[in-house]
Formats: C-alpha cells, structure tokens, sequence
C-alpha cells in the first residue's frame, strides 16, 4: 500500500500497469489492471506469544543469548507466511496469465519472499527487476546490490541501535546480521525454490542469483530517520512517498 501512489501515477501518466495485490485500490484508473490476491491466502501474520522468551535462564542471560532468541521467533511468523503463499500463488491462474504478458519493467516487493521471482523466470518475463520495499532495507536484501551494510555501525533493522553501539551492542548486531542472513536463506529462500520445482517438475536457477538481477531497490525509509549509512546509487530511499503532497488551506479557527 505503501506504494499505490507511484503505481496509480504511472497508469494516470498513460502507462498501462498491471498490479498483483492482496489489497487493490478504489476506483483504479483504465489502464490499471488489478490481479486480487484477496482470499488466496491469508494476508495477516499470526500471533506469537514471547512470553515464554520475558524470563530466560541467568545462563542465557549472561552470554548474551536471550535477546537473540527473541529476535529469531519474532521473524518465525514471517518466514510461515511467504512459505504458506508461495504455495498459494504457483497455482494461481490469473498470475500465471500476467506473467506471461510482455512487460517494460517488472516491479516486486523486497520483503519476506523472492518466490515471484521464480514464477516470473517459470513464465519467461525478461523486463528489467525493480524490488520495492515499504519498510526500511531488510539484512538479506543488501548483498543483492553490492552494499556493503557493515555491523560494526549499520545497525540492523531489529535490533533498536543506532550508529554509535558498545562493544557488546556491535558484537550483538554482528550476530544477528549473519543470522538474519542465514535464517532468510535457508529458512525461506531455498524452501520457495523447492515449492517452484516441485510445482513445475524442473530445475530454475538459484533464487539468491535471480535476486542480484535487480536494476535499482526502492525504499520506504529516509536518512533522517533510519541514519546515515553508505549506499549505491542502484538503492534509493523514497520515504514519504506515501503521503498526499496536495496542500490545503489552513482552516480558520474561531475565538
């Protein structure tokens, strides 16, 4: 949602769109087509409760581990869901039919899954990749460009940090940078691949090496907020795109 601006420009500037989503606008322009992933598979996270993770062992306390643990069952619920709506979507028609359609640019969000871009190598679309991403760059997502997101004063996304960390803060955002990476990897990446393979009966490339195709990562964050950090030119922070940038009038106020 965060990106139905820039989608719904580009059809009112006379480009014909085509749009996969679990929450399609109101009212869309012409030559904006909607794909409705609505009932395909559930679009909310599940709950976990932590509460077993609030008091761990002094053991767990004392090498720094408790913290840690808390992180990765926190992002559990988000590796079930891709996993369950990959399933979902390889056997979807409509989507199968849009990928098969002949396409300019090809935009896919960079969040939890890269199964659409598996799907779309399935259906042969040869559009140049553009990965947005409505939330601020995910640890998985920094190598596929070539930044290089040192832990030793980029912080992770989960974390709380800021540029400046202790020691022990860095050591701790060191850990779960690889973890993260790791976790993303094996966790949902190499999984989705074998959802996609199963489904078609034949081998695709590597889901890691589709992904560092991309031409450019738009970025739902601003460095005003999420701090300063090294970037290529191929990322580009888009913060507030969202917003309405019509402006109104002050209303007048009575006394």
């Amino acid at each position: 949602m965060v990106f139905d601006p820039l989608l719904r420009t580009l059809a009112e500037r006379g480009h014909d769109v085509t749009v996969v989503s679990f929450f399609p606008i109101k009212d869309p322009p012409p030559n904006y087509t909607i794909i409705s992933l609505e009932g395909v598979a559930p679009p909310a996270v599940e709950t976990l409760d932590l509460s077993q993770y609030e008091n761990p062992s002094r053991l767990l306390k004392f090498m720094g581990l408790d913290r840690i643990i808390k992180h990765v069952m926190e992002f559990q619920p988000l590796a079930d869901l891709g996993l369950g709506i990959c399933s979902k979507i390889v056997d979807f028609a409509p989507l199968a039919d849009a990928l098969k359609k002949s396409y300019d640019v090809f935009l896919v969000e960079h969040f939890n899954s890269d199964c659409m871009l598996g799907l779309a190598h399935v259906y042969g679309l040869k559009a140049p990749l553009v990965s947005i991403s409505a939330v601020t760059m995910m640890e998985w997502g920094y190598d596929r460009i070539g930044v290089d997101n040192n832990p030793s004063y980029v912080p992770i996304l989960s974390c709380g940090f800021t540029s400046d960390m202790t020691l022990m803060q860095r050591l701790e955002n060191a850990v779960m940078n690889v973890l993260y990476k790791m976790w993303y990897r094996y966790g949902i990446q190499m999984k989705e691949q074998e959802i996609i393979e199963k489904k078609f009966g034949r081998k695709i490339p590597d889901l890691q090496d589709l992904a560092k195709n991309v031409s450019l990562i738009l970025v739902n964050a601003f460095h005003s907020l999420n701090g300063v950090r090294p970037l290529l030119p191929g990322l580009v922070e888009v913060g507030g795109m969202f917003l309405n940038s019509s402006r109104n009038s002050i209303p007048s106020v009575s006394t």
